[in-house]
């Protein structure tokens, strides 16, 4: 009796891990190589994720390096000179592996804000690939005065 247990244990362990693993890797979240962005946001440092559930949309705040350690010691935004920030927003998607959750399916839009010399410039990148769109001066300057307004999540 104890043998057939065994057996049948072991049968079922063997069968149940012989379903191959599937793709865990979102790639419609993800930059292509034909996007214009000529860096790779995903790549810089999260400073603070926002979701707006009445768009159904989720943004990332991102900085380089020097953006990143100003964010973590000050609360204006006052960049220093060679600062980068892209504001990324997905679309959201339910994940199919966790019933309920939702995560990022393809760009809605990559918003980058540079500074150099004292001054600030706004990018913003839109659609399949990614191509540089232009908005209007006042458009652009709100927009770009949301996203400075964001301030680094505290975690322990």
């Amino acid at each position: 009796m104890k043998n057939i247990i065994m057996a049948l244990f072991s049968a079922a362990l063997i069968i149940s891990c012989s379903k191959p693993a599937e793709n865990t890797i979102n790639l419609s979240a993800s930059l292509k190589q034909n996007d214009e962005l000529k860096e790779n946001p995903l790549l810089m440092k999260p400073i603070t994720v926002s979701i707006q559930p009445k768009d159904n949309t989720i943004s990332t705040f991102y900085g380089n390096d020097i953006a990143y350690t100003y964010a973590k010691k000050h609360q204006d935004s006052n960049y220093p000179d060679n600062a980068i920030l892209y504001q990324v927003t997905w679309k959201q998607k339910p994940d199919e592996v966790w019933y309920g959750a939702n995560i990022p399916a393809s760009f809605y839009s990559v918003e980058k804000i540079s500074f150099k010399d004292s001054q600030s410039a706004y990018e913003r990148y839109e659609g399949k690939p990614l191509r540089t769109v232009s908005h209007d001066k006042a458009a652009n300057d709100a927009r770009k005065e949301i996203i400075l307004k964001q301030r680094m999540a505290v975690s322990p």
